[in-house]
């Protein structure tokens, strides 16, 4: 869906932005997989950032609060130590590499400067804690228009309060820069019973949902027709090797039919598209000095409206192995708050998402699917076919207990 700004050429900030010649070279650090140190910064910096630096790219550790004092004591001196004992590793590696001590480890080489980087998908992010700054390094295979297209979301991105600010671009040199957010990973990151969600939900998460609903005017669309459309788009990027029988595709397919013919059971009616984070999940919001704060929003866009909804409790069971039978009374408990909440300001979403909800439920999993299948073509750091048979399990097994919920419903009526 193309947002409603403007493609014309930023050349103020192009030329602030210039193509940096200025090669840095960041060195793999043992046992990770994604995360590298820059070779160029002193060895006072790099410590300094091991060691006094808060990283919002790890979760913290968190104790249950019903933990004896001596226990909680054990488990918190444990932590430390192995948190000054994975950096001690950390510091020796980069000294033997520096000093030529150790034989040649995987190092990138990249445009930008920061203390560490991470490789991300179609590139790296390069975090430079001194000057409060992430910069996106795209990946070669990445193409001009591409670039361009997700400078442009970020720029919109950049007048919602709880949104990072996008500061500089260029786009021939590849690259984009936009304020480092400093927090800590929100707590529903990990499990929560199902009442302190709810709780967190109702206090921080609703008011952000809302006004990202209410950011941009809604679009509408016919049901059906936005189901095919996505289909159809899905069906053309597999291959015929993708499809033959046998492999996860063909599985992938079958589902997504099995919610188009739900929805042309249903009947024909028209959808509201909402601008979207595309990715709403507790581990892209952090806790900080401000509020809380919504980071990674590469993917955002138009969306039915209630993709972000349904992303942030599906990321339960998919992600972190939450049943999903709490994840029923979850939603029935949060989705009404939801709905009545955007009764003032937009009462015709509202009403629609009141009589159409099964209908935007389907259409979600299959807005989801595809962003999956989008991933899992391009992201060779992640094994994204397990997250795609994680959510249609979770999407299955939601729709069985919804199917028994209504069947009690219909044979007991109050």
């Amino acid at each position: 869906m193309i947002l409603p700004i403007s493609n014309k050429k930023d050349s103020d900030n192009e030329e602030m932005s210039s193509h940096r010649s200025v090669v840095f070279q960041y060195l793999k650090l043992p046992g990770e997989k994604k995360r590298f140190v820059c070779l160029q910064q002193s060895i006072l910096v790099f410590a300094w950032m091991l060691f006094f630096i808060k990283d919002s790219l790890t979760p913290i550790v968190r104790f249950d609060s019903k933990t004896s004092r001596g226990r909680l004591f054990v488990k918190q001196l444990q932590s430390y130590l192995g948190f000054v004992k994975r950096n001690i590793r950390c510091l020796s590696h980069f000294l033997g590499y520096k000093f030529q001590v150790f034989s040649r480890q995987e190092v990138v080489e990249l445009p930008c400067y920061g203390q560490i980087c991470v490789r991300i998908h179609k590139g790296y992010k390069i975090f430079d804690f001194h000057r409060g700054v992430a910069i996106k390094v795209f990946d070669r295979h990445v193409n001009s228009a591409a670039i361009r297209d997700e400078i442009d979301i970020l720029k919109v991105v950049s007048r919602i309060e709880f949104a990072s600010s996008i500061k500089k671009w260029s786009i021939e040199g590849r690259w984009y820069e936009e304020e480092y957010v400093n927090g800590s990973l929100d707590s529903s990151y990990k499990p929560l019973d199902s009442g302190a969600l709810i709780e967190k939900f109702s206090n921080e998460i609703l008011q952000h949902l809302t006004s990202l609903t209410l950011f941009q005017k809604p679009l509408t669309k016919n049901a059906i027709e936005h189901a095919f459309d996505m289909t159809k788009a899905l069906s053309f990027k597999i291959s015929p090797r993708q499809a033959s029988p046998g492999g996860e595709y063909p599985k992938i397919l079958s589902f997504m039919d099995s919610m188009v013919h739900r929805l042309r059971t249903e009947g024909d009616y028209p959808i509201f598209l909402v601008f979207a984070h595309g990715d709403f999940v507790p581990a892209n919001m952090l806790n900080t000095r401000y509020g809380l704060k919504i980071i990674d929003w590469e993917g955002a866009g138009y969306r039915s409206a209630l993709f972000d909804f349904y992303s942030y409790f599906f990321y339960r069971p998919a992600c972190r192995e939450v049943p999903v039978t709490e994840l029923v009374s979850e939603i029935n408990t949060a989705l009404p708050m939801f709905i009545s909440g955007l009764a003032e300001n937009a009462p015709e979403v509202s009403n629609s998402l009141k009589t159409c909800e099964k209908g935007y439920r389907w259409i979600f999993y299959l807005e989801m699917i595809c962003r999956l299948v989008d991933r899992e073509m391009t992201d060779k750091n992640l094994n994204m076919m397990h997250y795609i048979q994680e959510y249609i399990k979770a999407f299955s097994l939601y729709e069985d207990l919804c199917g028994n919920e209504n069947e009690r419903h219909s044979k007991n009526p109050r």
